[in-house]
């Protein structure tokens, strides 16, 4: 009998992008209406995760929504966005979409800080971990909380 091995990254995934949505602070036009995480990726598992335990919860007054987009031209105004490393390579025309936007990129592939994201996962031996673009985050006009980029694995200033 196969038994399913939960998929623990995912799930660490979803609680950081969670709370990475409750450390930043967001410009006054993106305080009013749905929060709205993005999930650009062909895997369902951190979707998956963030729907089911974070959907309906609140940052601020703002109720999460979570969207899943099967292509980058689907995705217009979203907080978060989460792009998976197998639609990773997309990173440039959606930094290029997303310039004038406030949203927080989030990628998961080594490298990715210097090619636009914001927020990058890496792991630290077998623990999930994320490094944090301080000059990336200014472009979109996040203030990101020292909380954060204390705990972050290393941060470019």
């Amino acid at each position: 009998m196969l038994t399913q091995v939960k998929d623990t990254r995912s799930v660490a995934k979803a609680l950081f992008i969670y709370n990475f949505a409750t450390l930043i602070d967001w410009p006054e036009d993106y305080r009013k209406g749905n929060f709205v995480i993005g999930v650009l990726a062909t895997s369902n598992d951190v979707y998956n995760e963030l729907n089911t335990k974070y959907k309906g919860k609140s940052i601020g007054s703002q109720e999460i929504v979570v969207q899943k987009y099967a292509s980058r031209t689907e995705i217009d105004k979203a907080h978060i966005l989460f792009i998976g490393e197998d639609k990773s390579d997309q990173i440039t025309s959606l930094t290029t979409q997303l310039k004038a936007k406030s949203t927080l990129i989030v990628t998961e592939k080594e490298g990715y800080l210097s090619k636009g994201a914001v927020i990058n996962f890496v792991l630290d031996g077998s623990k999930q971990a994320y490094e944090i673009s301080k000059p990336n985050a200014k472009k979109y006009n996040l203030v990101i909380a020292t909380k954060l980029t204390s705990l972050a694995y290393k941060v470019v200033e």
